[in-house]
């Protein structure tokens, strides 16, 4: 399992928004806070980011809440981009602590799939390289051919540069490739893998169980997301999903289960054992074309601040 053990201490404070966070190899433990103490951090020192670095998609999900297509673009300079804006935020080390702005940790892929991006690797380098962690979420298709030299890069990379990579397991038309992205990585990509649960009705929460089943301890976060009726998808989860989801997950006792945001609302009342914060308060989604344009998340891509560089 990839570590980031040598990286020692990470340690943010932004004391107007009543926030100071340690990070240590990939665990972040947020000091002093209490629910009734939170406050929004602003969109340029967000703690993580959900990062788009194409709008192009090889898989177009019927349910696809940015309509990614295989019509879509790469965005340009993504490394020279990232780089700029990371200069902007310089790194005090003393001893085994560094304090700094930068985010902890990103996760690549938010507006479309990020392997078919030409600088793909050459990003998870970079980012790696100004002491923050990279993460992605692919829908499996490249990484399901490991006699493509491609796919032994992307893996290579991630080895080297990766905290964790989820797969998306919402379209059964590809399922097939996704289980066999997920055996490639368990194998030779050395992080943490985790799979995205689209969660519409009862069949979709016995599949997921199924999959908790079939993995075991393998896959360290099976990670929840509802359907929404946004982008190509025209209708949202059934609501006796969530109630049947919450039934499997307490009866069967599964931990290794993580939401998604969009879950806030059903888990503020959910009798599910699990820490949930205010939607887009440490977290927001950035589209990293040519320039910074941060938006509250994926599923919302209005801009609410540009960073020209």
């Amino acid at each position: 399992m990839n570590n980031f053990k040598h990286w020692g201490l990470k340690y943010r404070y932004i004391p107007e928004s009543n926030y100071r966070a340690m990070w240590n190899n990939l665990v972040t433990i947020r000091l002093g806070e209490s629910k009734d103490d939170i406050k929004e951090l602003p969109p340029d020192l967000s703690e993580f980011y959900d990062v788009g670095i194409n709008n192009l998609c090889n898989a177009e999900c019927p349910f696809c809440y940015v309509s990614a297509t295989g019509r879509g673009k790469n965005f340009p300079d993504i490394c020279e981009t990232w780089v700029k804006w990371m200069n902007l935020y310089p790194i005090n080390r003393q001893q085994n602590i560094s304090f700094s702005l930068r985010p902890f940790q990103i996760a690549i892929g938010s507006t479309g799939e990020p392997t078919m991006h030409p600088d793909f690797t050459k990003f998870l380098e970079t980012v790696y390289g100004t002491d923050v962690v990279p993460n992605y979420t692919t829908n499996g298709i490249i990484l399901s051919n490991i006699s493509n030299s491609y796919c032994q890069e992307i893996l290579d990379y991630t080895r080297k540069y990766v905290g964790g990579v989820a797969v998306s397991f919402g379209n059964k038309m590809i399922r097939s490739k996704a289980k066999k992205a997920i055996e490639n990585l368990l194998k030779y990509g050395e992080c943490k893998v985790m799979i995205h649960h689209l969660i519409s009705d009862v069949e979709s929460v016995n599949e997921f169980v199924q999959a908790v089943n079939d993995y075991g301890s393998d896959i360290h976060y099976h990670v929840l997301l509802p359907l929404m009726k946004h982008g190509r998808s025209n209708k949202g989860m059934d609501e006796i999903a969530f109630k049947y989801l919450e039934a499997q997950i307490l009866t069967k006792g599964i931990k290794n289960i993580a939401f998604g945001a969009n879950f806030y609302p059903y888990l503020e009342k959910s009798k599910i054992p699990v820490s949930t914060y205010p939607q887009e308060a440490y977290s927001k989604n950035i589209i990293l074309n040519g320039r910074i344009i941060i938006t509250p998340s994926s599923f919302n891509l209005t801009p609410i601040k540009e960073i020209k560089l």
